[in-house]
């Protein structure tokens, strides 16, 4: 654990770390869910199928007070972290048992550190943002060397969000893609966040392997129907919590 704990703090690092892969992320817009399963995942040479049932995913991101984060998103560096709280629920309010993960992105590959927050359970619309700071920051200290608690305690909460998933996965065993739909995005510093609530319609096809399988994937991607996209959810949500504030 410490030596991940380095990994997860440190600036930069060497690349070694056999778990990196790619996230390929595709925007479809003006199509049900149903229809981009099967007109584009179901039908690709590949034979994907269906390897999880359906749920939503909820993510809590965080930034520091320059958005960093953001900023080296948008700019593209090739070294960039991004952390996040993450559960599952169909009740966005109700966060049980999320998992804190740092996503660290060398150029165009990347690897992700998760730390799990066992026998947590807070209610986002009972409990004010600093409390649920401070019960997630007690969870930490139980839980994960204190490092991990020092680095997030210079961050603060930038953005709520959720959406739905669906899992598959390509005969070959070497692809997995996801369909995510119904996104919405919230402000966490309005006291009300579900005041701030904004909606996107685009669906986000993410594709992802190891590196050692990126030559197979460009026959795969040649049957979508959509270009690749540079922007993440978390970019994409900042700009439309930021566009939401001032209209």
């Amino acid at each position: 654990m410490g030596k991940n704990m380095e990994k997860a703090v440190a600036s930069t690092e060497a690349i070694t770390n056999k778990n990196l892969r790619y996230e390929r992320k595709f925007i479809f817009q003006g199509i049900e869910p149903q229809d981009l399963i099967e007109t584009v995942v179901l039908s690709n040479s590949f034979c994907f199928r269906e390897i999880f049932h359906r749920r939503t995913v909820n993510n809590i991101y965080y930034d520091d007070p320059s958005m960093s984060f953001y900023h080296q998103n948008v700019s593209g560096d090739e070294l960039r972290d991004k952390y996040r709280l993450r559960w599952y629920g169909d009740a966005f309010e109700e966060i049980k048992n999320p998992v804190l993960e740092i996503k660290k992105k060398y150029g165009t590959v990347g690897d992700k550190l998760s730390f799990p927050l066992n026998v947590f359970d807070c209610n986002l619309k009972t409990s004010s943002l600093e409390n649920t700071q401070q019960k997630i920051a007690n969870a930490i200290k139980k839980q994960h060397p204190p490092i991990l608690l020092s680095k997030l305690n210079s961050l603060s909460p930038s953005l709520y969000n959720s959406y739905e998933r669906r899992y598959f996965l390509s005969d070959c065993e070497q692809y997995r893609i996801t369909i995510d739909y119904n996104m919405a995005f919230y402000n966490p510093n309005f006291k009300n966040y579900e005041a701030s609530k904004t909606t996107m319609s685009d669906l986000v096809l993410e594709l992802k392997y190891k590196v050692k399988h990126d030559t197979g994937s460009r026959r795969l991607t040649q049957q979508f129907t959509s270009r690749l996209s540079k922007n993440s959810k978390y970019v994409r949500g900042i700009d439309a919590i930021n566009h939401h504030q001032h209209t």
